[in-house]
C-alpha cells in the first residue's frame, strides 16, 4: 500500500516548486537561444532540447513560439524595474540621489551579455517582426522611462530643477546620454566600460554634464553607493 501511494505521488504533477523552477529553467534556455540565435533560428523544439524537458511541457505553458519570446520580453522588464526602483523614502528624501543609482544600476543592466543578445536579436530580426519590437517597448523601454520621469518630476516638486524642464522628455536625453551612447557601443563589439571603475567614472562624468544644463542650483555629483554627495 505503501509503495502504491508513493507511485501515485511520484506520478502526479508536480509541486509548486518543481513547477516554478522548471518555468525557471524553460525561460533561461529560451533566453539563451533566443539571443544566441536569434528569433527566427530558434525553434522550441531546441530550446526543449537544451533545456531537457518535453515539447508538451512547454506548450502547456506558452502555446507559441511568439507567446515564449514575449514571455522572455516581459520578464526581463520585470528583472530591471525590481532591481533599480528605488523606494520611495529615497525618492523622497533625495530624488537626485534616487536618479543617479537607478542610472548605474540600469548600466549594468543594459551592459549585461544577456541584453546584449537580445539587443541584438531585435535589431537583426525586428523589420520582420514588428509586433514583437512593439512587446519589448511596452515592457522594458516605456516602463523604464516612466520610471526616469517619476524621479525627475519628484526632483522638479523639489525645487532642484530649472523652470520649464519637461521631466518626460528631460528623462529620455538623460537615458540616452549614460546609457543609450555605452549600450550603442557595445552592440558594435566594442570593448568599453569593462570594468566597475570605469562604468563609475563615466556616469559621474556624463551625470555633471547633464546636471549642469537642468537644475536650478548646481549641486555635487551623488557619492556611490551612499545618500552624501562628492564634493566638486
Amino acid at each position: 500500500m505503501a509503495d502504491q501511494d508513493r507511485k501515485r505521488k511520484n506520478s502526479g504533477r508536480p509541486d509548486s516548486r518543481m513547477s516554478e523552477e522548471l518555468d525557471a529553467l524553460i525561460l533561461k534556455t529560451a533566453t539563451r537561444l533566443f539571443g544566441e540565435q536569434g528569433y527566427a533560428a530558434t525553434s522550441v523544439e531546441q530550446i526543449a532540447a537544451v533545456a531537457g524537458v518535453g515539447k508538451q511541457t512547454i506548450y502547456r505553458r506558452h502555446p507559441s513560439k511568439e507567446n515564449l519570446f514575449k514571455t522572455v520580453i516581459a520578464e526581463l522588464g520585470n528583472s530591471f524595474l525590481l532591481a533599480v526602483s528605488p523606494s520611495d523614502e529615497m525618492v523622497s528624501n533625495d530624488p537626485l540621489q534616487a536618479l543617479y543609482k537607478t542610472m548605474r544600476m540600469l548600466l549594468d543592466l543594459i551592459l549585461s551579455p544577456e541584453t546584449l543578445s537580445l539587443s541584438r536579436t531585435f535589431i537583426a530580426e525586428g523589420w520582420r517582426f514588428p509586433d514583437l519590437v512593439d512587446h519589448a517597448g511596452a515592457h522594458i523601454f516605456d516602463p523604464l522611462e516612466k520610471l526616469t520621469c517619476k524621479l525627475l518630476t519628484a526632483a522638479s516638486r523639489a525645487g532642484l530643477l530649472k523652470e520649464g524642464c519637461e521631466p518626460e522628455e528631460t528623462g529620455q536625453m538623460l537615458a540616452t546620454l549614460c546609457l543609450g551612447g555605452p549600450h550603442q557601443q557595445m552592440l558594435f563589439g566594442r570593448r568599453v566600460l569593462r570594468t566597475a571603475r570605469e562604468r563609475d567614472d563615466y556616469l559621474d562624468h556624463a551625470w555633471r554634464a547633464f546636471m549642469t544644463g537642468i537644475l536650478a542650483t548646481p549641486v555635487a555629483t551623488p557619492a556611490r553607493g551612499t545618500g552624501r554627495r562628492k564634493r566638486l
